[in-house]
């Protein structure tokens, strides 16, 4: 078994490799001291089981490290100082917690962990759905923050070379980008890419922003164009999804928008314009939502057209954007 020790102390490093060791002598190791350098490792290395302190866990971006070990299957444990409470967000819900002063007590509970996964198992196969014909001045829209990466990688499973183009934000830091890129385009038959600036939105991609420098938006145009938009953070966020929603306005009629599981209220605002503008709008609801937060301020402020749970969003933003048939 191969494991994946990642604190930000070298000494409980050591101290975990010796222990794990003495109880399997031919266990493997890898060590890593931030969360950005064991994402690229499990992405790369795939080891049985990630190791992981609490503190690293507790950062924002760990939703994202948890959906890759999802995916490839690698088991997680997530290990404590004394007095230190483990996260509390509601996806770490089912995985095993270590305080650190038992570790050498927990081993068969680590190996458990690790034993739980099958590296041999195929990755979710990227759905296969019959090509729709779709008007070709539709577009999509989705944001997300808190629960959105699983929940996109359940929507994007329904897009493909045909769909129509599709803007994302996702509240994620900047350095994840690209790991949220290349995570997405593993579960998705569409192309999944970094917006540019001046780059023409086109069907069978999906575009997220590049980093948090920017707000992924859109240039109104007869043909739909991606812009950078510098500034500072909007709704508290950069990128936002007001700024995404707002900037698409203009074309609203062409537009099917959904507002995913996230907390605070980003994206209620221009969920709501994009409704009274003409535009499709779906909210997640509370059952299927991580934190029914977002969409629930934009069901309240009447933004949304319909709330749908998660599984049956995809197909909807799809069929919303389909061409209309003439007698």
């Amino acid at each position: 078994m191969k494991f994946l020790i990642t604190h930000q102390s070298q000494l409980f490093q050591a101290r975990v490799r010796r222990a794990i060791a003495t109880a399997h002598p031919s266990a493997q190791f890898l060590t890593a001291s931030s969360l950005t350098d064991a994402y690229n490792i499990s992405e790369h290395d795939q080891p049985n089981c990630v190791i992981i302190s609490a503190e690293l866990a507790d950062h924002g971006e760990f939703e994202l490290f948890l959906s890759l070990l999802g995916i490839l299957r690698i088991g997680c444990v997530i290990t404590r100082k004394e007095g230190v409470l483990s996260p509390s967000h509601a996806f770490l819900d089912g995985l095993p917690h270590v305080p650190e002063n038992q570790f050498e007590d927990a081993i068969d509970k680590v190996v458990r962990a690790a034993g739980k996964t099958d590296l041999t198992a195929p990755v979710d196969p990227k759905s296969t759905i019959a090509t729709a014909d779709y008007d070709p001045q539709k577009l999509i829209l989705i944001g997300a923050s808190t629960g959105g990466i699983d929940a996109l990688l359940t929507i994007v499973k329904h897009f493909d070379e045909h769909c129509p183009p599709v803007l994302i934000v996702q509240h994620t830091g900047g350095s994840f980008a690209k790991s949220l890129i290349r995570l997405l385009n593993s579960a998705c038959c569409a192309v999944v890419t970094s917006a540019e600036d001046g780059m023409a939105a086109m069907s069978g991609h999906v575009y997220l922003a590049p980093d948090d420098q920017f707000h992924l938006t859109l240039a109104p145009r007869r043909r739909p164009f991606l812009h950078l938009q510098s500034g500072g953070q909007i709704s508290g966020h950069r990128p936002s999804i007001d700024a995404l929603f707002t900037s698409a306005l203009p074309m609203a009629p062409r537009v099917s928008a959904a507002l995913l599981t996230g907390m605070g209220k980003d994206g209620a605002d221009g969920l709501t314009k994009l409704r009274r503008a003409g535009a499709h709008t779906i909210g997640q609801d509370q059952r299927t939502s991580v934190v029914y937060g977002m969409p629930r301020v934009a069901m309240e402020m009447g933004g949304v057209c319909e709330q749908l749970p998660l599984d049956t969003i995809g197909p909807a933003l799809l069929n919303a954007c389909l061409a209309e048939v003439r007698a």
